[in-house]
């Protein structure tokens, strides 16, 4: 009120005479003199003393000081009506059906084993499925499990409700997530709402949310991940404050958590990557920047977009080590070693076999790298390679020697030394050093290891391996291997059991024994091809023994008391530090193969923009009522459209601006083309690369793109109202056609709801009619 009045008094003043205004400034410098003086006191007619102007306002001052502290805050009711329409849409009746969900069967599985302690093994980075267990351990569920098929009842002990939960809660938030994205990217709060209301309207979205499954923390995380770099850019003018230091460290928290979720969150990550690093790259060309200023935006984004999440990242897999200690059926994927640092796995296995490998020694071969994830052994069968390959090429004809991923007897082999016949231990044992020359003799057969200059079936520019039947005389018997223990430096130069990673190099050939992990035809029962390299130095040509014992002569019983005397494996399970287990496990993960397989319900990446297909998810074993995985077709065509249509827009505009003509300015023009880096970059960064595998897919993996083209159609649709105020009846006609995609949004949730929530039996005439598409697949029971 004091600003308002001296303002208005100096708007007066500018128009009285000069003499008045003279007199009002000697009139303040009197009043100004006056109250800097001492004043006596003023008596009211009473003779009481009357309060100056002073005392009124040092009385205003005490008393805002005695006022106690309060909080003002904004409640956004549109948001939170939204916050209340997504939690109840997710929660409701979340319990049912109380049966397996499609790939509830897989992470309701790795919960009970978290909560068991036991290995597994999974593709996917554990965030997901810790999360689970923490639910389900929370709840009481100590793991144990009764159901080995989709469609199978739980147990009443099994928490259903609580495991679903947290997928459920984290899907609901993404609703106040995506508008919030819409507020900090500059569109109305209407276009806010639209937006919120297309994710929540979207069935696909609603579904993955509801069950046991990844994709419902995963978009949470992806939105936060978005939202927090957006609050982060908007505090440039607040620089090194302790807000934007929030927001750049949340950000790097939220991506790591994305991807921690399902590897393909790494594609979020590097969206927000290359858009902090363009930031920065615009910084470089500011004239008002110091240097100083610059070194230290950088150190602050190394932090905590790239130190931060790595670190983060090996935490988590530090815990997830430290949890599952335990062996178990997973637990054969990895390499002897790991296996052997498990609790009751290859330590209970081997323990008590002999550590150092000696002549005369049986024992089984594996190598250390899998083609594909599979592990196998070193095997030979009584079975020949064919005369002829599919190729035409000539083969030796003798005895086959393939990688079998299963232990059999066949996988057995006896260490022999070339020099002697003799195929027990001597006594006492003398251990295999790195250098020695072995022949190897495979136990079922006989037969030695051998290999020649004849092409390998599948890898011609290999060498064939094979175990030598003397009936050929043109194919001499070439059967000495030289062994090289790699690991020498830091295990010593004795072959040792599990721990010694060796190489068996083919002395007349020079070449090096390998799995090429190539699949054998029905000649060789499809078992994996075994060949020898001219390249030495590689992974697959290193191998490690399993299993172990020792060839006894059962007539000398001196000799067996002398071998009992060897030095034995240890009891417990052999000791592997964080770092070995994390890079190995790492390894698997990320250069594994997927398993191809035949799914009824998988598709291409080219037929989900437009939904070609749908996923069956559940259906009732008494009833038609069922659960797929179908969007919003409103929700997906339009969005579809307005990730091309946003694009050609930008395209318009550039070819304007290079003919200049400039429709936006050019704070508007950088905000649009930041929309389209973000959104319609986000998009094809999460979609295109699925191209370029060849795993089997389903349409869940398409649920990322469907957040970018939601909110690149809520953009567009914000961008062209803005706009259209140019012209005088377009603003009428866009917010007509908003209002009438709203309803069709509606009508088609609420028709495709029943396949959403799976509770209403439905007849055959309904499920028909609800084929909106042909190439959509729905079940329908034939009742008797």
């Amino acid at each position: 009120m004091e600003e308002q009045t001296t303002v208005e008094g100096s708007i007066a003043n500018q128009h009285k005479p000069e003499s008045d205004a003279a007199l009002d400034r000697t009139s303040l410098t009197e009043s100004t003199l006056d109250r800097s003086l001492p004043t006596p006191q003023r008596l009211e007619g009473d003779g009481s003393p009357r309060p100056s102007s002073l005392d009124e306002g040092r009385r205003e001052e005490s008393s805002q000081r005695s006022r106690p502290f309060s909080i003002q805050f904004e409640v956004d009711v549109v948001q939170l009506l939204l916050v209340i329409l997504s939690v109840a849409t997710r929660l409701w009746r979340l319990g049912f059906p109380r049966a397996v969900v499609f790939d509830e069967l897989h992470f309701a599985k790795y919960a009970s084993l978290y909560l068991q302690r036991i290995f597994f093994f999974d593709s996917h980075p554990p965030l997901g499925k810790m999360l689970l267990a923490l639910a389900g351990g929370y709840s009481g569920f100590e793991g144990d499990i009764n159901f080995d098929r989709i469609g199978a009842e739980f147990s009443p002990q099994f928490p259903v409700y609580q495991l679903r939960l947290p997928p459920a809660v984290m899907g609901s938030l993404v609703v106040p997530l995506i508008y919030q994205i819409c507020v900090e990217l500059k569109m109305s709060r209407w276009s806010a709402l639209l937006a919120g209301m297309f994710v929540l309207l979207d069935n696909a979205l609603l579904v993955q949310s509801r069950f046991m499954l990844m994709e419902g923390m995963l978009l949470f995380f992806m939105c936060l991940t978005i939202y927090s770099f957006l609050k982060f850019r908007s505090l440039t003018h607040r620089e090194f404050s302790v807000p934007w230091f929030f927001w750049l460290f949340l950000t790097g928290i939220s991506f790591t958590c994305t991807l921690s979720v399902k590897y393909v969150g790494v594609f979020t990550a590097i969206v927000i990557l290359l858009l902090s690093a363009k930031d920065f790259w615009f910084m470089l060309a500011d004239n008002y920047r110091s240097d100083f200023n610059l070194i230290k935006h950088l150190i602050a984004r190394l932090t905590f977009l790239i130190g931060v999440p790595v670190t983060f990242y090996i935490l988590m897999f530090y815990i997830h080590l430290s949890i599952l200690i335990k062996a178990g059926p997973h637990d054969n994927i990895m390499t002897s070693a790991f296996q052997a640092s498990l609790e009751g796995g290859l330590a209970a296995l081997t323990k008590g076999q002999p550590l150092h490998v000696s002549f005369g020694s049986q024992i089984t071969l594996r190598p250390t790298y899998h083609t594909g994830g599979k592990p196998c052994w070193l095997h030979s069968h009584a079975h020949v390679y064919p005369l002829r390959y599919s190729d035409g090429r000539g083969s030796s004809h003798q005895q086959q020697v393939t990688c079998y991923v299963f232990k059999d007897i066949n996988n057995w082999w006896i260490v022999k030394h070339p020099d002697s016949d003799s195929m027990v231990v001597d006594d006492p044992p003398k251990p295999i050093e790195h250098g020695d020359l072995i022949q190897l003799v495979h136990g079922i057969t006989s037969r030695a290891l051998n290999s020649h200059d004849v092409a390998a079936p599948i890898t011609p520019q290999n060498q064939e391996v094979t175990c030598y039947i003397d009936y050929n005389v043109t194919m001499p018997a070439q059967n000495l291997w030289r062994v090289e223990v790699i690991n020498r430096d830091t295990d010593g130069h004795k072959w040792q059991t599990i721990k010694s990673h060796i190489r068996l190099v083919h002395v007349n050939t020079s070449q090096a024994l390998k799995s090429t992990g190539k699949q054998l035809p029905e000649w060789g029962f499809h078992q994996l091809e075994i060949s020898t390299d001219r390249i030495i130095n590689q992974e697959a040509t290193v191998w490690n023994v399993e299993e172990h014992r020792f060839t006894k002569s059962v007539e000398k019983d001196q000799q067996a008391r002398e071998i009992a005397q060897s030095e034995m494996i240890p009891l417990e399970p052999t000791h592997l530090s964080f770092w070995t287990k994390f890079t190995e496990l790492q390894l698997k993960m990320l250069m594994g193969k997927a398993e191809e397989m035949e799914h009824k319900y998988s598709t291409e990446p080219i037929e989900w923009p437009f939904m070609d297909k749908n996923v069956a998810y559940w259906m009732s074993p008494n009833s038609n009522a069922q659960i797929h995985l179908l969007g919003n077709p409103v929700i997906w065509y339009l969005g579809t459209l307005s990730v091309f249509g946003y694009s050609a827009l930008l395209v318009f505009y550039l070819l304007r601006r290079r003919r200049g003509w400039f429709d936006l300015t050019t704070g508007e023009w950088n905000h649009f083309v930041f929309i389209a880096e973000l959104l319609i970059g986000g998009y094809f960064l999460h979609y295109l690369p699925f191209f370029l595998t060849d795993s089997t897919l389903f349409l869940h993996s398409y649920l990322p793109c469907v957040i970018f083209k939601i909110l690149a159609a809520t953009a567009l649709i914000d961008h062209l109202y803005v706009v259209s105020h140019r012209f005088p009846v377009l603003p009428s006609t866009v917010k007509y056609v908003t209002v009438g995609i709203i309803l069709c949004t509606i009508y088609s949730f609420y028709k495709l709801s029943v396949f959403t929530y799976g509770g209403t039996d439905l007849t055959p005439q309904q499920i028909t009619d609800l084929m909106w598409r042909e190439s959509w697949d729905f079940l329908i029971h034939v009742r008797v």
